[in-house]
């Protein structure tokens, strides 16, 4: 199942300050903006190495909450739905030139490389800027192919908020952290893309059910309750899609 987590609408109350700061700017700068080049593609899709790794970390830490999943990640392409074709992935830096395999998914598993490390290199692509993304993959063997576990989703978010901390502004990311961090706050509202044919979301653990409304603006966007304890991290959030015509 494609299913990507999109941003955090908390995030969203910044757009105005950053778009401020972006003003700001002098002019000179924003004539001559900074291009840089990997392997013929201006300006590629990179992240840090090292940050990158802060993922695995926080895979490891919050283990209980998929404790049957293996630790992937997955390149996925910004436009809701779409593919990412023909997508390499290598280790870069100034003495580093380590190739990661991708699966047909779009996951891999990114090995830990000290001498990658210590040569501060990049996770870089063959695609430019703003095309694909990076996330957390996580999946327990067993769970319905129609169907996401609420506890492979926490540890999805705890890799996302691990790797992308650093992006969000100071005083907001201060204020997450003090609070116990984005995935833990029930007013942080988290989206996640369902499958583009889905025709709605429920929540189901035993009896118990609750219906996952699409956020409107969004194109099958739903906001699981991933701090809300709850619910257990068995609860399987269920997407109703329509059967094949015959």
């Amino acid at each position: 199942m494609k299913h990507e987590l999109l941003c955090l609408s908390l995030l969203l109350a910044c757009a105005g300050a950053c778009a401020q700061a972006a003003q700001e700017v002098p002019e000179a700068d924003a004539e001559t903006p900074q291009v840089v080049e990997v392997g013929g593609v201006k300006n590629p899709e990179l992240k840090s190495y090292k940050v990158m790794l802060k993922g695995v970390d926080a895979f490891e830490q919050h283990r209980k909450y998929a404790p049957a999943a293996p630790m992937k990640f997955k390149l996925v392409s910004a436009t809701p739905g779409a593919q990412v074709d023909g997508v390499t992935l290598r280790i870069a830096g100034d003495n580093t030139s380590e190739n990661v395999p991708i699966a047909a998914d779009g996951t891999f598993v990114l090995p830990r490389i000290q001498a990658a490390i210590d040569d501060k290199a990049d996770l870089v692509t063959n695609k430019k800027k703003s095309l694909v993304r990076w996330r957390g993959d996580i999946h327990t063997p067993g769970v319905p192919a129609n169907a996401r576990r609420l506890g492979d989703l926490r540890m999805e978010c705890e890799i996302g908020w691990a790797v992308n901390r650093e992006e969000i502004p100071f005083l907001i990311r201060n204020g997450l952290s003090l609070a116990g961090g984005a995935c833990h706050i029930k007013s942080v509202q988290l989206r996640y893309q369902a499958p583009l044919n889905a025709t709605s979301v429920t929540l189901v653990s035993g009896d118990r059910r609750q219906p996952l409304p699409f956020i409107p603006k969004y194109k099958n966007v739903f906001s699981p309750p991933v701090a809300d304890t709850s619910w257990d991290d068995d609860a399987l959030i269920e997407y109703e899609i329509p059967a094949a015509p015959m």
